[in-house]
């Protein structure tokens, strides 16, 4: 099985696959048609979003370009997906206004993003593995969040309009740290010798079944910023048929096709949804603030985790229990810890809990598992 290659010759086509590639790269994947559902199920929520993702995945593109990365690889869509990030988390997400600056700063933060991802590309695909005595690791969506943690923390000494103001009972979900959320509460408001708030159930509220699914699927919907659940269902649909184009315009499978380009398994949808389930009963298990977990907030982390780890390895229950564990530690610890960590300066964790997980969790592999360098993420 050939090596998939969206280098056609056509400018119109190629330049379809580069956004569209660009756009299915958020999760992980790249398959055209995912890249044109979640295109879809973004505008549903918000044209905005829609806009900047579109407007975000060719920036980045453009710069890659422009700097002479190799064709395949912005084809491919590693150019444009962190871009995407970084448009929509610095004008359509929740953490800043919408004004002209923010729009400006979007579209440069998403060129600029092109510039982060070739750096730790090479950081950590070269230097950990010189001489054959270490392997690389993948980037994921490192590039997004150094770019944008910069931006957005460089941008609280702009005079500009930039930042929704601090009170926080209004806060951005997102934006909520422990530290925050204690210093708006009284002695008698949070759990004794804790920081922590007692958690008050939403009037009106009752966690269902159906409670429950929408809450996952807003989680999935999350991992770009979108707080719909029936944007959730087209990234799950999208994620599903991730069907990916090769040499001689074979279709082969773009969850599996690292290690496997023949498998039949394609789980990138339900491994998503699994993810954000987990995040989301893990949460309310921890006493959560409801609305969090209502919004998807505690799902995005984990749905990029469960993907990551069941698609850059090879398949079985083992790897799959793997997933499970580190899942479950996003959600306990990675995520709690750099919320209220990030919280204190005022910026949101984005994915960095995913990145530093999913690190982790392929840094132990070699050793942990046995499974090698080379298969499906990294190389000897």
């Amino acid at each position: 099985m050939a090596l998939p290659t969206y280098i056609t010759g056509n400018p119109t086509l190629d330049f379809l696959y580069i956004l569209l590639n660009g756009i299915s790269e958020v999760p992980l994947i790249t398959a055209p048609l995912t890249g044109l559902l979640i295109l879809i199920g973004t505008f549903v929520n918000s044209k905005k979003a829609g806009v900047m993702m579109i407007i975000s995945s060719l920036a980045g593109a453009a710069l890659g370009l422009l700097l002479g990365a190799p064709l395949h690889l912005i084809t491919f869509g590693l150019f444009g997906y962190n871009s995407v990030l970084t448009g929509l988390a610095l004008w359509s997400g929740p953490f800043v206004k919408s004004n002209k600056l923010t729009f400006a700063l979007s579209v440069f933060g998403a060129a600029i993003t092109a510039v982060t991802f070739m750096a730790l590309d090479h950081a950590l695909g070269d230097w950990f593995s010189i001489g054959g005595n270490g392997w690389a690791i993948p980037a994921f969506t490192g590039p997004f969040i150094i770019t944008t943690w910069v931006i957005m923390y460089a941008s609280k000494r702009f005079g500009w309009d930039v930042w929704p103001h601090p009170d926080v009972p209004d806060r951005a979900p997102m934006l909520i740290s422990v530290h925050d959320i204690a210093s708006g509460f009284t002695a008698d408001q949070l759990i004794k010798d804790s920081e922590n708030p007692i958690q008050k159930p939403l009037e009106g509220f009752k966690w269902t079944p159906w409670e429950f699914i929408k809450a996952s699927l807003r989680g999935v919907a999350q991992v770009s910023f979108q707080e719909n659940w029936v944007t959730g269902v087209f990234w799950v649909v999208g994620l599903t048929l991730s069907w990916q184009l090769v040499a001689g315009n074979v279709f082969t499978n773009g969850y599996t096709a690292g290690w496997d380009p023949a498998s039949p398994l394609f789980l990138a949808g339900v491994m998503a949804f699994i993810g954000s389930a987990i995040g989301a009963a893990g949460a309310i298990w921890a006493k959560y603030p409801v609305v969090e977990i209502k919004a998807g907030i505690h799902g995005f982390n984990q749905v990029l985790v469960m993907i990551a780890l069941t698609s850059f390895l090879p398949l079985t229950w083992v790897t799959f229990l793997y997933a499970i564990l580190a899942t479950v530690a996003c959600t306990f610890f990675t995520m709690p810890a750099m919320q209220n960590f990030f919280g204190r300066w005022g910026i949101p964790p984005l994915t960095g809990p995913f990145v530093f997980t999913s690190w982790i969790a392929l840094l132990a592999l070699p050793i942990a598992l046995g499974i090698p360098a080379g298969i499906g993420w990294g190389r000897p």
